[in-house]
C-alpha cells in the first residue's frame, strides 16, 4: 500500500478512535504516532543534512550561523531549499548528505532575502524525491504541524509536533506554528498530517528583515515556515541565479500607530517607484490589487507578499478623487543624502523656528541666515515648529534651490538656499543648552541616580537625571551599553558631569548574562529608553546608544531598528554583526554612526568595509582612530566631552 493510503488508514482509525470509550485512549495514543511516523517517512527522503565549511569571522556581534543545517529538496535535478540562517556566515564550501548516503559538494545558485531562503545545486545521479506541497489557503489554525530537521542527524530527521498557529504572520511573509523551530529544524520542512510541505523553516521577524532575525523565539512555540508552493512559482527566478528581493515603493507614512493609521503618505523618496508612478504627499493608499487598505499594516501585509519586479495596482485617494496608479517595485532605491542647511533652532521654543546658531562653511552661511532669524516658510510649507522645518528640508527636492522665508527684525526676507550633504565630521562646539530666565523650576522632577531597572527583566539598569532637568524644556539622552569586556563604572562619574553641562540623562543598562549581548536584548533596551520618555521628556533628536565590544553591536542594531527614538550610535571595539541588512537611509528617520577603534586593530579591519556599505547608502559615519585597545578599557574624558558636543549638534538641520 502506497504512503498516502497508509496515512489515510491512520486517519480513519483516529477519527474512529475520537468518538469511542475512554479505555481507549491508549489506542489513540498509537494511532498518533502511527498517523505522524506515516507524514514523516512520506516526505523523510526530501529532506537533506547540510555542512558549511569555512566563512568569515563575525564583526563583533552576538550572532553566527550554523555549521550544520538542514535543506529540503524541491526539484529532481538537484536543486534543495535552506534557510539563510545557516550561510551567514559566507561560507567557502557546501557538503550536502544525500539520502543514499553520499555526501557531495554543494554551491549556492541564489537567494531570496524577502524570506530568509536560500537555493542549493547539488549534481548527482541518485533519484532525488520532491515532496508534495500544500496550498496556504487549504490551511486551518488549529491543524497539526510537524517539524522535520537533520541538522544533527543526517539518517533520522528530528520531529517537532505542534498546530498551525496562523496562516498570514510576519507580514504575509509565512504560516505559524508552535511546533518548536530552531536551527535545529531550519531549512527543513513543515507538513501537515498527511505528509505535504507546508513550507520551509526559518527565523523571520516582523521587526528584523536581516537572515537572523526572528531567531531570538527559537524553541519558544512561535515559528515560521515560508509556503512552499508560493516559493515554486518562483523557483525557475531563482534557479537562474537571480535573487529574490523585498519589493521597494519608496514612501514613509504618516503616523506611527499600524494598527490605527491610515497609509497617508509623508514622503515619497527621489526617483522611486512612488514618485515615478505619480504618488505624491498627503495622497492616502486605500487599496492595491483589489484589497482593501484601511490601516498602515494592511499596507505592510502586501509589501510583505511581494518581491522587487512586482506590479502593484494602487488605488488612490488625493482630496476628494480617486485615482488608480499602476507601481513597478524596485530592489533598490537611489541612496538617500541628507540634505543640511547648517543651523540650529532655539530648544527653548516650541511655537516656532529661531535660528540659534550658523555653522560656518554651510548653506545658511553662505546664503545669509543669521542668528535671531526667525524662519516661517520653506517652499511652500509654512513653518511652525522645528520638526515642520525638519521635515520640509529632508523630503525637498535634491540639489535644488529653494526658498527660505525669515522674519528678520519687523521685515520678511526670501532667501533663497541649496542645501549641502550632511558632513561626516564632529562639528565645532555649539553652546550647551540654557533654561529660559522665566523658566520656572518643575520641584516634583526626579533627579539624580536611580534603580531602573524592569520588573519583567533580568538586565540592571540605572539612570541619571541633572539637576538642570527641571528648568530645562527637554534633555537628550546617552544610553550607556556595556559588557564584560567595556566597562561603563569606571566613566560614569564622568558621564554624569557632562549630562549636567550638556543637559542630558544617562541611562546606564547592562546585558542579562552580564557579558556579552545578545540580539533579541534589542526590545529590552528599546523598552528602558521609552520607559525613560514616559517619566521625562527627552528629545529623540538628541538620543545616541554608547556601547563597547558586543555593547557597540548593540548600539548599532538598536540604532538601526528604533530611529524614531535614537538618532546616534557610538560603536567602540565593535562593527555590524554578521547576518544584519544595513536598512535605507530614511527622509524621516535619521542615524549617524561613530565607529571607535584602534588603528589597524583586527576589529578595524573588519569595519572598514562596513563603513565604505554604510557611506555607500549615504549614512553619516564619523570614523575615529583611538590609542591603546580600541575601547576595551573605557572612554577618556576628552572622548566623553566629544561625543557630548556631538550630541549637542545632532538636532542641526
Amino acid at each position: 500500500m502506497s504512503k498516502p493510503f497508509s496515512i489515510l488508514s491512520c486517519l480513519l482509525l483516529l477519527g474512529s478512535l475520537l468518538i469511542a470509550s475512554p479505555g481507549q485512549a491508549q489506542q489513540l495514543n498509537v494511532a498518533e504516532q502511527q498517523a505522524i511516523q506515516a507524514a514523516v517517512d512520506r516526505v523523510a527522503a526530501s529532506v537533506v543534512q547540510i555542512e558549511t565549511v569555512g566563512g568569515l569571522i563575525e564583526g563583533g556581534g552576538p550572532i553566527e550561523g550554523a555549521s550544520r543545517t538542514t535543506g529540503t529538496i524541491v526539484s529532481p535535478d538537484g536543486f534543495i531549499l535552506s534557510s539563510l540562517y545557516g550561510f551567514i556566515q559566507e561560507p567557502s564550501g557546501i557538503l550536502v548528505s544525500m539520502p543514499n548516503g553520499k555526501r557531495v559538494a554543494g554551491k549556492i545558485i541564489a537567494k531570496d532575502t524577502q524570506r530568509n531562503l536560500i537555493l542549493l545545486k547539488v549534481e548527482t545521479d541518485a533519484e532525488l524525491a520532491v515532496p508534495e506541497g500544500v496550498a496556504r489557503d487549504e490551511l486551518q489554525p488549529g491543524q497539526w504541524a510537524i517539524a522535520l530537521g537533520k541538522t544533527f542527524a543526517k539518517d533520522v530527521p528530528s520531529v517537532s509536533v505542534g498546530i498551525v498557529s496562523a496562516t498570514h504572520r510576519v507580514w504575509g511573509k509565512a504560516v505559524q506554528t508552535d511546533a518548536k523551530i530552531s536551527p535545529n529544524n531550519y531549512g527543513g520542512p513543515l507538513i501537515d498530517i498527511q505528509g505535504r510541505v507546508i513550507g520551509i523553516l526559518t527565523p523571520l521577524s516582523p521587526q528584523d528583515p536581516s537572515a537572523t532575525g526572528g531567531f531570538e523565539w527559537y524553541d519558544s512555540g512561535i515559528g515560521f515556515a515560508v509556503p512552499l508552493t508560493e516559493i515554486q512559482q518562483r523557483l525557475d527566478t531563482l534557479k537562474e541565479g537571480k535573487d529574490l528581493k523585498p519589493g521597494l515603493l519608496g514612501i514613509n507614512l504618516k503616523g506611527k500607530d499600524i494598527v490605527a493609521d491610515p497609509a497617508e503618505i509623508a514622503a515619497v523618496r527621489y526617483n522611486s517607484p512612488a514618485q515615478v508612478a505619480g504618488i505624491q504627499e498627503k495622497d492616502i493608499l486605500i487599496g492595491a490589487n483589489g484589497r482593501p487598505i484601511e490601516r498602515q499594516a494592511q499596507l505592510k501585509h502586501i509589501l510583505g507578499e511581494a518581491y522587487a519586479g512586482d506590479t502593484l495596482e494602487f488605488k488612490v485617494k488625493r482630496g476628494e478623487e480617486e485615482l488608480s496608479v499602476s507601481v513597478t517595485l524596485a530592489d533598490e532605491l537611489i541612496p538617500y543624502d541628507r540634505p543640511f542647511l547648517g543651523l540650529l533652532l532655539d530648544r527653548n521654543i516650541a511655537d516656532g523656528a529661531v535660528v540659534t546658531h550658523v555653522f560656518d562653511s554651510t548653506a545658511a552661511k553662505t546664503f545669509g541666515v543669521q542668528v535671531g532669524d526667525k524662519i516661517v516658510k520653506y517652499d511652500d510649507t509654512e513653518i511652525d515648529t522645528a520638526q515642520t522645518l525638519r521635515e520640509a528640508v529632508a523630503t525637498a527636492e535634491p540639489d535644488a534651490a529653494h526658498k527660505l522665508v525669515i522674519v528678520r527684525g519687523d521685515a520678511e526676507q526670501v532667501l533663497e538656499v541649496t542645501p549641502e550633504s550632511m558632513p561626516d565630521d564632529f562639528l565645532a562646539d555649539v553652546a550647551t543648552p540654557t533654561a529660559p530666565a522665566e523658566a520656572e523650576a518643575r520641584e516634583d522632577l526626579i533627579t539624580g541616580d536611580s534603580d531602573f531597572q524592569l520588573a519583567e527583566e533580568k538586565n540592571s539598569a540605572r539612570l541619571f537625571v541633572p539637576e538642570s532637568a527641571k528648568r530645562l524644556p527637554s534633555l537628550g539622552l546617552v544610553v550607556l551599553l556595556g559588557d564584560a569586556e567595556f566597562k561603563v563604572e569606571p566613566q560614569w562619574d564622568v558621564w554624569k558631569k557632562h549630562a549636567d553641562t550638556f543637559g542630558y540623562a544617562v541611562l546606564e543598562i547592562q546585558p542579562a548574562s552580564e557579558s556579552r549581548w545578545t540580539r533579541p536584548e534589542i526590545s529590552v533596551v528599546r523598552k528602558l529608553i521609552d520607559r525613560v520618555r514616559d517619566n521625562y521628556i527627552i528629545d529623540a533628536t538628541r538620543t545616541i546608544a554608547v556601547g563597547g565590544k558586543s555593547g557597540g553591536a548593540m548600539a548599532l542594531l538598536h540604532g538601526f531598528e528604533n530611529r524614531d527614538v535614537q538618532t546616534g550610535a557610538v560603536a567602540i571595539g565593535a562593527g555590524i554583526p554578521r547576518g544584519t541588512n544595513i536598512p535605507d537611509n530614511e527622509p524621516l528617520e535619521r542615524l549617524e554612526i561613530v565607529f571607535m577603534n584602534a588603528k589597524d586593530s583586527e576589529v578595524a579591519l573588519t569595519v572598514a568595509p562596513q563603513i565604505e556599505a554604510l557611506q555607500k547608502v549615504k549614512f553619516t559615519v564619523i570614523p575615529v582612530e583611538t590609542t591603546g585597545n580600541g575601547g576595551e578599557s573605557g572612554l577618556s574624558e576628552t572622548d566623553i566631552e566629544t561625543l557630548s558636543n556631538w550630541l549637542n549638534t545632532l538636532d542641526r538641520i
